[in-house]
């Protein structure tokens, strides 16, 4: 099996994940110097549930023990992707376009390693059109992108309504 580590896991945990009627959203491996994290996210219509991320960890964690696509000792989290959730692919990113997200990238863009502001524009050639706050429109690589996070946004609740006078 050829790829990055992401891609293997990937390979076998997706049906395993689907076959629980969620899909998965994405996965992220982190190299630890005492221990490796690996990230499953996963996402349906109706939620994901606590008890429905203990029951896909107990099947994914034999299913990668029999596969021994990571040679260390790794702790294993399955979770919902959350509201700043990682966009891991093109598709993922074009349903977030108009919202604000945070990107990590790999070399510097104009002088940049990240940039926070509204995704403009997602290309079928992989290009996001960020507007930050600083340089304004930046245009950046997928493939240049090491993390790409949605930056939740809240109502201002501290802004009190008028009184109306009688």
């Amino acid at each position: 099996m050829s790829g990055t580590i992401e891609e293997k896991i990937t390979a076998v945990v997706k049906p395993l994940v689907e076959s629980m009627d969620v899909s998965l959203w994405g996965v992220r491996f982190r190299r630890g110097h005492d221990r490796a994290v690996l990230q499953i996210f996963v996402e349906s219509e109706d939620g994901v549930s606590a008890d429905k991320c203990g029951e896909l960890m107990d099947m994914i964690s034999p299913a990668l023990d029999v596969e021994d696509i990571i040679a260390q000792a790794y702790t294993l989290e399955v979770s919902s992707p959350g509201l700043d959730r990682i966009l891991f692919t093109l598709e993922q990113a074009k349903a977030y376009v108009t919202n604000t997200v945070r990107a990590e990238m790999r070399i510097p863009t104009q002088g940049r390693h990240s940039v926070t502001g509204v995704l403009e524009e997602v290309s079928d050639d992989g290009i996001l059109k960020i507007t930050d706050r600083v340089q304004g429109l930046m245009e950046i690589s997928f493939l240049n992108i090491s993390t790409v996070r949605v930056v939740p946004q809240f109502p201002d609740k501290s802004k009190k309504p008028a009184k109306v006078s009688s």
